[in-house]
């Protein structure tokens, strides 16, 4: 017995400790050469706009595609989302900071006027620079705005910005908040003389690309970045509501050809042995045609193969988010990367990547655009539910035949449904009517089958799969979460990999309940508590999920498990001594994302901000989370959830007080798996930034087992 317990602690440290695999970036080291990264500005282009531009099409097939998150501190339209790609934190400004101007006699005046005297040789300045400082200084992200800039900058490397996306009544120049430094200052570069009169334009002019090239051609062996705004997608965007349909195609479609010659051009000069080219849309794409907030991005160049994008910030397969720009354009110029929190870029092969980003895109898009619908339903029909059941409990009416049919019918739906919502990902899906009726196919053969079991069986079934699923999908790379209205969403941003709230929520109810059942049966209890242990570190684990309050909830419950398993009496001092216990599981945890992980989570990345900038980073991230747990509280349908819950569980211990009584002095550890479920439950809502969520969920499921047992209970009184 010794010994096979001694098995199981190692395979628990070999889980712990296991092995990051080695990431492949873009930037490998090369000081020999002169090295120069290009980013082209295609604001607005969609994946459906490759279609019409051959070379664009081209570059895809030698290089590497994905798919950006475009989300500033607050949306996916505007300048926030190109200051972002320079703070490489999320960050905010308004239309007035993207103007930016040619240093010229005057705006040098201006400049010096509001800004600070220029030191040294620069042409281009942002004049309104202190709108962008001003803009961010209650942003509890605390943005380095211009941290890209600045980090070229002290390696003597200069910077440049070519183009506009001005219109007849509005100067308009986001893409050079890209290259400028924390001063707003940009080496080379034309924002002002770029523009060509053309009658059939949208507002008479468009970006003369001849120029753009030329001038791109006098800087480039000084830069070793340049930023080229192409503009007049922007434009078009803005005229928009004055044209039909028909002259909308018209105009993108000639807009794209010249956009794909000028890419032709642009190629025929770089080297690219030592070069980056970098194709993007910092903003969403032009809702006129497709309404996804994620656009794509492409790689070209320096040791790139065809492939698709992905990073350490996202863990995902074709997805990178626009604060991972900024690190792979200062990594590949051997340039520091101190200021930022994205990661590098990296790759992985795939021959047919633009098929893979296609498919991608239209399954997240389903997903994200469902999630929200999908979710309501779910929790509309659980309130339902658990209000009709407390209703037949409390009044005592007799539970036989039909009514304990639709009773039994109502509770397996609900248990069923997060794991249909897991499964479906299963599905070869890739338009929104295959998808719900992949979903509801999953959902009925799944009910089907739990309706066949028999008394606590049904409970065991359903709680079992959620918490077999959630383990194996971590393990196994999280492919069922990645395509799971349940999920991370790519388009939201907040989280990419490992178990966000909501898979949290329904992990957490799970796992307690399915222990629990299992330990009443006559279960091994050690085998339990080491089930336990990995529940936290699949949680925890910064290769696995990455989740802090999540971890924090989830150990919690584990240890408040144990304690009543082993009879201990609670305590305020006992109750401490878990707290610091759960403090060192998180330290723990910690400490192998910094030791181990060559590119630190959001935890490890924390404790390292902690150490070096103090207290105002854990202050920030703190009053973060509590503005989002109190926007939560007061608008969201799992605040009804909660109440509902929290409501009908009062109501039945009150009335029906005896019979709990009755039924836990017999299954004493179904008692012991509730309550722990609850108190962590209650934990996770304290300390997440959205806890509402992952309480409401958790609860959900703790709910629907209890009144489940009183109901069997009933019954076979």
């Amino acid at each position: 017995m010794h010994k096979s317990k001694y098995i199981i602690w190692f395979f628990i440290l070999m889980i712990v400790f296991s092995i990051f695999t080695n990431e492949y970036s873009f930037a490998e080291e090369n000081k020999d050469s002169k090295k120069t990264v290009y980013i082209v500005v295609m604001n607005k282009y969609t994946l459906e706009d490759i279609d019409n531009m051959p070379k664009l099409k081209k570059i895809i097939d030698e290089g590497s595609i994905g798919l950006m998150n475009t989300k500033g501190l607050y949306g996916y339209k505007g300048p926030e989302s190109f200051l972002t790609i320079n703070s490489s934190k999320k960050a905010y400004t308004t239309d007035e900071g993207a103007k930016v101007y040619n240093l010229n006699e005057n705006n040098v005046e201006v400049y010096e006027r509001r800004i600070a005297p220029i030191e040294g040789s620069y042409e281009v300045g942002n004049t309104n620079l202190n709108k962008i400082i001003e803009s961010n200084k209650e942003n509890t992200y605390v943005p380095y705005i211009g941290a890209l800039g600045d980090s070229l900058h002290e390696d003597k490397l200069k910077t440049a910005i070519f183009g506009n996306a001005d219109t007849i009544d509005k100067v308009y120049r986001p893409s050079s908040l890209i290259p400028m430094d924390s001063r707003g200052l940009i080496d080379f570069g034309n924002v002002d003389s770029v523009l060509i009169a053309d009658s059939e334009a949208p507002y008479g002019f468009r970006t003369d690309y001849d120029k753009l090239i030329e001038e791109i051609g006098k800087v480039k062996d000084e830069s070793s970045l340049i930023v080229i705004e192409t503009g007049d997608l922007d434009r078009l965007s803005f005229y928009s509501s004055e044209l039909t349909d028909e002259m909308f195609e018209k105009h993108r479609t000639e807009i794209l050809y010249r956009i794909d010659v000028f890419l032709e051009n642009l190629i025929e000069g770089i080297d690219k042995d030592n070069s980056l080219l970098i194709i993007l849309s910092p903003n969403s794409g032009e809702e006129r045609i497709q309404n996804s907030k994620i656009s794509p991005a492409i790689i070209w160049g320096n040791n790139i193969p065809k492939g698709i994008l992905t990073s350490s910030t996202t863990k995902r397969d074709g997805v990178i988010t626009n604060i991972d720009i900024a690190p792979t354009i200062a990594n590949f110029l051997n340039a520091s990367r101190e200021k930022m929190s994205g990661n590098t870029v990296d790759y992985k092969q795939n021959t047919k990547n633009l098929e893979f980003i296609l498919n991608s895109s239209k399954r997240i898009d389903i997903v994200s655009r469902s999630r929200f619908y999908l979710l309501s339903i779910y929790s509309t029909i659980s309130i339902i539910g658990i209000l009709f059941a407390t209703i037949v409990l409390v009044l005592k009416i007799k539970i036989k035949n039909n009514l304990y049919k639709t009773l039994k019918l109502f509770l397996i739906t609900i248990g069923i449904m997060p794991v249909g919502f897991l499964l479906v990902s299963f599905g070869k899906w890739d338009t929104y009517i295959q998808f719900i009726l992949t979903l509801l196919l999953m959902m009925v053969s799944l009910i089907f089958i739990a309706c066949k079991l028999k008394g606590n069986n049904k409970a065991i079934l359903i709680s079992g799969l959620i918490y077999v699923i959630i383990i194996v999908d971590m393990f196994s790379g999280s492919n069922l979460a990645r395509y799971s209205v349940l999920g991370h969403d790519p388009t939201i941003g907040a989280r990419y990999f490992g178990l966000g709230n909501e898979l949290v929520g329904v992990f957490l109810g799970a796992t307690t309940v399915f222990l629990s059942m299992i330990l009443n049966k006559g279960g091994n209890k050690f085998i339990s508590y080491i089930l336990l242990l990995l529940s936290a570190i699949i949680v925890g684990h910064p290769k696995l999920g990455a989740n802090v309050g999540g971890t924090i909830s989830i150990v919690f419950a584990l240890l408040y498990f144990i304690m009543e398993s082993l009879d201990r009496e609670m305590s305020l001092k006992k109750i401490l001594s878990m707290g610091i216990l759960t403090i060192l599981f998180v330290m723990a945890m910690a400490f192998i994302d910094i030791k181990f992980n060559p590119n630190p989570t959001h935890l490890g990345k924390t404790i390292m901000m902690m150490n070096s900038d103090g207290n105002s980073i854990a202050n920030n991230i703190a009053l973060r989370k509590i503005i989002m747990n109190i926007k939560l509280v007061g608008s969201s349908i799992w605040t009804k959830s909660l109440y509902v819950n929290i409501f009908c569980q009062v109501l039945i211990t009150t009335v029906l007080g005896d019979k709990i009584r009755d039924i836990f002095n017999k299954n004493k550890y179904l008692f012991i798996g509730f309550t722990s479920g609850i108190v962590g439950s209650i934990v996770g809502f304290l300390v997440n930034d959205s806890g509402i969520i992952l309480a409401a969920l958790a609860m959900n499921l703790i709910m629907i087992f209890f009144i489940y047992t009183m109901m069997e209970y009933l019954v076979n009184e």
